[in-house]
């Protein structure tokens, strides 16, 4: 496999993932995110820096699905307006673009009664939902991004591997 010591990095990805799903301490939840996203970033860098330094081919592959990617076409989408992105708010400016702690929610409820309406408000301070606040993706829970970021890795992945092993038969 070509493509081993980025599959590597992704690996770990999925792991930090499941911790994701069962961490309810607010700091650690915090810190398993930032790893999650620095993680599933580095997949494209050690795929060009590591990968790519073993077989010339995967990193000339990798070079020229990056521009693609970068042009932010819909099936990549996932890659320039999350990956990249969220990458970038945490390592530039220490920011999140996940919701950190209880999230509000308002409810529109019409008494049965008289027919009026009244809002409803509730704070969900469990680990249920974790909505991005800003960006592209915005209300989206961030973990079911971070698991399509891990099945877009995935495939570019193997669309590689694939690649080389027609260039090498």
């Amino acid at each position: 496999m070509h493509t081993s010591h980025a599959r590597r990095v992704l690996s770990d990805v999925e792991v930090v993932r499941e911790k994701l799903e069962i961490e309810t301490e607010r700091v650690e939840w915090r810190l398993h995110w930032v790893t999650a996203i620095v993680l599933i970033r580095a997949v494209g860098h050690v795929l060009t820096k590591v990968d790519g330094h073993l077989a010339p081919a995967v990193r000339i592959l990798a070079n020229e699905l990056h521009q693609k990617w970068k042009t932010g076409r819909e099936e990549d989408e996932i890659f320039l307006n999350f990956i990249e992105q969220e990458r970038n708010n945490i390592l530039k400016e220490y920011e999140l673009g996940i919701s950190e702690g209880p999230v509000p929610i308002v409810a529109v409820v019409q008494n049965p009664n008289t027919g009026l309406l009244f809002e409803q408000h509730a704070l969900i301070d469990e680990n249920i939902y974790r909505p991005m606040g800003i960006g592209f993706y915005e209300g989206e829970d961030g973990r079911t991004l971070l698991d399509e970021a891990i099945s877009w890795w995935k495939s570019q992945l193997d669309w590689i591997d694939k690649k080389m092993e027609k260039q090498i038969s």
